[in-house]
């Protein structure tokens, strides 16, 4: 997958490529086209409906690991999703921290974890840590779980993402 090379920003259209790429590989173009189609369709609709929409959120997509928190940045393809739906990343270079009106938390339940307890768990390291008390996002209730796979070398799981993303930065749009 084009967006797991250590160097390069992480991005859509890598995603979109390398799903067409494998359509030609197993002769069905027209399959990997129509799930190309359909992620970007999700895309425009989503810019269509938030045309209006005067304050574009600004976003953080953070992954606790451990003792750290990993910042998804601009190069990244979570980074990548969220600008194209219109937000912001309110720490585009993946090295600082802002006070974002919406912060996405990335899970990835493995074999023989409880996908619900590893999303919850993930989820509090955010929303109950006292230092991050304080942003808009954990104030006002903006925490949303988003899986990896779904942002990350996500394959045809990048509608889903896309869409997880945009339900998040925009809950009072509808979408559908």
């Amino acid at each position: 997958n084009t967006n797991t090379r250590p160097d390069g920003d992480r991005t859509l259209e890598n995603e979109f490529t390398d799903i067409l790429n494998i359509g030609k590989i197993f002769d069905v173009q027209d399959k990997a086209q129509a799930i190309v189609d359909d992620a970007k369709a999700v895309i425009d609709k989503t810019l269509t409906a938030t045309a209006d929409v005067k304050d574009k959120p600004s976003v953080m997509v953070l992954e606790p690991l451990g003792d750290d928190i990993t910042n998804y940045g601009v190069k990244s393809l979570g980074g990548d999703m969220v600008t194209q739906l219109g937000a912001t990343l309110a720490n585009p270079d993946a090295s600082t921290v802002g006070n974002p009106d919406v912060i996405f938390v990335v899970y990835m339940p493995y074999a023989g974890d409880d996908p619900e307890t590893v999303k919850n768990s993930q989820l509090a390291v955010i929303q109950d840590d006292e230092s991050l008390k304080s942003l808009d996002a954990v104030k006002n209730g903006r925490v949303y779980p988003i899986m990896l796979s779904e942002m990350y070398a996500s394959a045809t799981r990048t509608q889903d993402g896309i869409e997880t993303f945009a339900k998040g930065l925009y809950p009072d749009v509808n979408l559908d």
